[in-house]
């Protein structure tokens, strides 16, 4: 899971430190498909805090996230929760637990 250390997330990790997209330095289809899994992640699990560990991805998330394809292919509101919850666990927002979510 996300939650421990996991060798995949951190490859992913490592190749994006080195470039801000997966293939050739430039979006492209591969970026689809892997950034739109990740964001799955943050929508059905909020209070994962990815930066802390990977913080190349959170970043390349956010990128991907704020492409105009993206508002168009999962709507603006899914879009803006996106951005706005990448945003946050950047400046370490949201970081303070709740007791019972409240």
């Amino acid at each position: 899971g996300l939650k421990n250390q996991n060798k995949r997330i951190q490859r992913l990790d490592d190749i994006l430190s080195k470039s801000p997209f997966l293939v050739d330095g430039e979006f492209s289809v591969a970026d689809v498909a892997v950034a739109s899994y990740l964001l799955y992640v943050i929508q059905f699990f909020p209070d994962v805090d990815l930066h802390s560990k990977w913080p190349n991805i959170v970043r390349y998330m956010k990128e991907c996230a704020g492409r105009e394809g993206y508002g168009k292919a999962f709507g603006e509101r899914v879009q803006g929760y996106c951005v706005a919850r990448l945003g946050e666990m950047e400046s370490g927002a949201g970081k303070e637990k709740k007791l019972f979510g409240m």
